[in-house]
């Protein structure tokens, strides 16, 4: 099942389409992935690689964030040949033993010229203002890199793989407490949680800082996308949500702040806000139809208006409802997101494109058939395409 939609109107102007991409385990063989028993036949490490190939054949993304990243060479290699010249994948995976590794990395694939990479770094002089360890890192780096878009310009892609819920509690970590059985398993298990929460929306907050701060000196627009590892409105992610809707007027120190009106106080804010272009991409569909709507309605002539609720369907929910990227079990969750700046953003007056498309591509998650997908990926990519103001 995929949402998707187009709008000939703008199909004219310039676009661009970009993918966040977990690739769940992508490692070379002989190499084998947290265990020396996890190594890909050749059959299914090229099944593998030849499912990726077809995926981006048949949706041509320009700007791809991947995930779960543990062999960048042989991911570049793969790309080079589908167009992808500009590669970035700037940390390495973490080596267990002899051919067995662990801490996958992020990369980024560009039809368009990657002038500038880097990993992001966290400030260290907040750790303490945060209450966390001064030892703090995260537990994957993420990745910026400055694209030149033709015609729209540089653009800050960020890719992110934020910590995981599972917990990090071994069986020894409260060996002395007494505790056994169903009791020291559950202890475990809301302590690990809750680490993991902490660590996540310890990375969420310093992410956001960092972009904040490099938008603050390059004042140029920003896509963040990635595996987020929970829902975006989980309170561990509450920092990706800051947009200064909680921000008291007597709070505000700045001079020139404090001279604007609630319209234009809004619009600064949202100029370091990051907006979920999922919801951006629904407030425009909604917007067109209800624009349609009025359009038919007003075409109506008096003795035909009080049919028109007849004639025009009923608005369906479900055609709204965003879909699972991944499962666990049953039970399917939205973790994977692509977030953008407010030049993306149509009602913004600093707008310069707006999310013209949003597809989440899940046919081998929700109908999966094992000869095309069983060497795919667990999650769901994601596509958002965003076309330029004309």
């Amino acid at each position: 099942m995929t949402q998707k939609s187009s709008n000939n109107e703008q199909k004219k102007s310039p676009m661009f389409k970009v993918v966040s991409f977990n690739l769940f385990n992508f490692i070379e063989p002989p190499s084998a992935y947290y265990d020396f028993e996890n190594i890909y036949s050749h059959q299914q490490w090229q099944k593998k690689c030849g499912w990726i190939c077809d995926y981006l054949a048949a949706h041509q993304p320009d700007i791809i964030g991947f995930q779960e990243v543990f062999s960048p060479d042989a991911l570049k290699a793969l790309l080079a040949p589908l167009g992808y010249q500009y590669f970035a994948a700037l940390d390495e995976p973490s080596l267990i033993s002899d051919y067995v590794y662990q801490s996958p990395v992020v990369a980024i694939a560009s039809k368009y010229p990657i002038i500038e990479s880097a990993l992001v770094t966290p400030d260290a002089t907040l750790f303490p203002l945060m209450g966390i360890a001064n030892d703090f890192s995260f537990s994957r780096k993420p990745l910026r890199a400055k694209i030149a878009l033709a015609e729209f310009g540089e653009c800050e892609c960020y890719v992110v793989h934020l910590k995981s819920k599972r917990s990090g509690m071994g069986v020894d970590t409260l060996a002395e407490s007494g505790m056994q059985g169903g009791a020291d398993l559950m202890a475990r298990q809301a302590l690990g949680s809750w680490a993991s929460n902490m660590q996540r929306g310890s990375e969420a907050a310093l992410l956001f800082n960092e972009i904040t701060k490099q938008r603050t000196e390059t004042q140029l627009p920003v896509i963040l996308m990635g595996d987020f590892n929970d829902t975006l409105q989980s309170t561990a992610l509450e920092a990706f949500r800051a947009n200064g809707k909680r921000v008291f007027r007597n709070d505000i120190i700045d001079p020139s702040l404090r001279l604007l009106n609630d319209k234009m106080l809004a619009d600064a804010f949202a100029e370091f806000s990051l907006f979920d272009t999922y919801e951006l991409f629904q407030t425009r569909k909604k917007l067109n139809a209800t624009l349609a709507q009025d359009e038919y309605e007003s075409g109506l002539h008096d003795e035909d208006s009080d049919i028109a609720e007849d004639v025009l369907p009923p608005v369906d929910p479900l055609k709204y409802a965003r879909q699972a990227t991944h499962y666990f079990g049953n039970t399917g969750s939205v973790l994977d997101y692509i977030l953008a700046s407010c030049e993306f953003d149509a009602s913004h007056p600093k707008n310069l494109a707006e999310v013209s498309d949003y597809q989440t591509h899940d046919r081998h998650l929700v109908r999966p058939e094992y000869e095309r997908d069983s060497d795919s990926t667990d999650h769901a990519p994601i596509m958002m395409t965003f076309t330029l103001r004309s």
